[in-house]
């Protein structure tokens, strides 16, 4: 972890014992800041699973912090450079290319540069965030840190909820926007970085992902091209190691990942994925197929009911809520797992964004084609599948007609994202109680989802699409990595390369969407080297659990949630209307509706507020 302080006031220098104790640093990492701090700088290394990969370096005029990875390192240092320590590489070269050093350095990290002469200071992280940077700047001190745990140790940010973020958590199940749940405190954008100069702070765009088309080409040439860009993305996130991991669901993702990689190592490949039993869930043979033809050393975890009430302890790990429960508890499950049987694993994220595999795209593609339906008629067809009963399975037609009925509602300016939204306004302003829905109508969180979308410049929907979601549901997948270092793993991501991600958005969109086929250019790339079983399988589920049968009829699991959103819990807490939680309850177990994402949004939002807001 990267943390710091620095004051506005330049004759108030930050003392030692104020760092330490914010910090809680250890006797080494206090010798190393002890120069820094004297300068009204602290930057500091706190994390224990990483502490092997978190540098600090410091002469007359600059320190310098890096934490993290950057695997193309010996593109950036050079041959000449390989015995000078990294943290000042950094420095001379940011002196020779200012800011457009950034978009050279591939990886995962979080680097802040500090020059005294200049009295500035960088902050800055990788292209996509996965390495998340937090700071609070209250116009008299700015603290940063890569988490926001350690800038809520300053008696100066205090732990108060941000209503419009809570507001965007409850649509989405997760925070896209830059302004955290904490009042106060900010995520640097991907791809950004802040400058803290003459008492101003400013925040700055260092690389902006284009999806114009490029040079006409062949879909052989794109196939060509980028089968290469895959296998060195892979390659270069290879420790040196006897032992690899990766994450397998037997998607074409991951099991692309695991058949790229195989050749690559010498060692032993562990793979690990989880089965939920059921007709409608359990895909685990896939992945099976994948381990067996690669000869992995197989993990199956057994998701349980009982895994569910897990999220009691994931909640501590968590900087903010996020809630999949196919993501984050499964994610924590895979990682206990793995751990000592490894120290990183691989995983297929950033597919879907790469080559349109979200089920969204589809139903955006189904969507043009329900708008040139006369309305009356939509209006009819929509309010008979809002009537449609829930099921026990995960995808049915009733399922999915539901849902699109519900999700057309929204305005399609949101692209993909109005299929991942929770509540319409109205159920919005229901939730809360009356002294805060004023919040709900003074703010419009959705306005920064589509601003977004304003930035790119794709000349398709789906390229407009594409870019949104590189910065808005990236970041949720995103923090699941983090989950993984309570058990000393590190998630690297071959998929989130950003050579890999330019190329990728200049491929024309019929080549990743066509039809009902999804990431048909991955497809066709990994034809003849992936078993067949798995190229041209159609029934992909993604993360099943049947959390939403659980929550009915395993009575351990009704009985948590009940308790997490009982009557006492929901009025101590005070925003939200008690009538209206229990109806959620009551309608869902009642089958009347699947209420179970809304359910699970409010039991974890109430379960980090125990641990973050009290």
């Amino acid at each position: 972890m990267i943390a710091g302080i620095l004051n506005r006031d330049r004759e108030k220098v930050i003392s030692n014992e104020e760092i330490y104790s914010l910090f809680d640093l250890q006797e080494v990492q206090k010798d190393q800041i002890k120069i820094a701090a004297n300068r009204n700088f602290a930057a500091a290394i706190v994390d224990e699973a990483f502490e092997n990969i978190s540098e600090v370096w410091q002469n007359e005029k600059n320190v310098v912090a890096f934490s993290g990875n950057v695997f193309n390192r010996n593109e950036i240092t050079g041959l000449s450079d390989t015995g000078r320590p990294f943290t000042q590489i950094l420095a001379d070269q940011f002196t020779d290319k200012k800011t457009a050093l950034f978009n050279e350095l591939n990886g995962s990290y979080s680097l802040s540069i500090w020059n005294s002469e200049l009295q500035q200071l960088v902050l800055t992280g990788d292209h996509f965030g996965i390495e998340p940077l937090y700071y609070f700047w209250d116009e008299e001190k700015l603290i940063f840190a890569s988490s926001i745990k350690a800038i809520l140790r300053h008696p100066d940010a205090k732990a108060e909820i941000d209503f419009e973020a809570l507001h965007t958590y409850l649509l989405f199940n997760y925070n896209p926007r830059q302004e955290t749940l904490i009042a106060g405190i900010k995520r640097l954008c991907p791809g950004y970085y802040l400058k803290f100069e003459k008492n101003n702070l400013t925040t700055e765009q260092y690389w902006y992902l284009s999806f114009l088309p490029g040079k006409e080409k062949t879909e052989n040439q794109y196939i060509e091209e980028l089968l290469p860009l895959l296998k060195k993305s892979i390659e270069m996130r290879i420790p040196d190691s006897e032992t690899h991991g990766a994450f397998l669901s037997g998607g074409m993702d991951s099991s692309s990942i695991v058949g790229l990689m195989s050749p690559m190592v010498k060692g032993k490949i562990h793979t690990f994925s989880f089965r939920c039993k059921g007709k409608s869930f359990d895909e685990s043979h896939y992945a099976n197929i994948v381990s067996c033809r690669y000869n992995t050393e197989h993990h199956l975890v057994e998701y349980s009911p009982q895994e569910v009430l897990s999220i009691g302890e994931i909640v501590e790990y968590m900087d903010e809520p996020f809630c999949d429960i196919g993501i984050e508890v499964a994610s924590y499950i895979l990682g206990r797992a793995a751990q000592d049987k490894i120290n990183y694993v691989l995983t297929g994220d950033g597919g879907d964004e790469l080559f349109a595999g979200h089920p969204v795209y589809q139903a955006d593609e189904v969507a043009r084609k329900f708008s040139k339906i006369p309305r009356p008629l939509q209006k009819m067809m929509t309010s008979a599948f809002s009537l449609f009963p829930d099921t026990d399975k995960k995808k049915s037609f009733a399922v999915k007609a539901q849902r699109f009925a519900y999700s057309y509602g929204f305005s399609e300016k949101l692209f993909s994202n109005r299929w991942r939204i929770y509540y319409n306004e109205p159920e919005l302003l229901a939730l809360f109680r009356p002294e805060y829905s004023g919040n709900v109508k003074e703010t419009n969180p959705l306005k920064d989802i589509m601003a977004i979308y304003d930035e790119a410049d794709g000349n398709d929907f789906l390229s407009k699409t594409l870019y949104g979601d590189y910065f808005t549901v990236v970041n949720f997948y995103l923090r699941r990595m983090q989950l993984l270092r309570k058990f000393g793993i590190e998630g690297r991501i071959p998929m989130f390369d950003p050579r890999l991600v330019e190329f990728a958005a200049k491929i024309p969109s019929h080549l990743k969407l066509r039809g009902s086929e999804t990431k048909y250019i991955l497809h066709k790339t990994m034809a003849g080297i992936l078993p067949g079983e798995i190229v041209f399988r159609k029934d992909k589920l993604g993360h099943s659990v049947p959390f939403k049968n659980w929550l009915r009829d395993v009575p351990e699991i009704r009985n948590f949630i009940m308790d997490v959103l009982s009557e006492s819990t929901i009025k101590r807490r005070g925003y939200f209307d008690n009538n209206f939680v229990q109806r959620l309850l009551t309608d869902h177990f009642s089958r009347k509706k699947n209420n179970s994402h809304r359910l699970w949004a409010l039991l974890v939002l109430e379960l980090w507020m125990q641990k973050n807001i009290a």
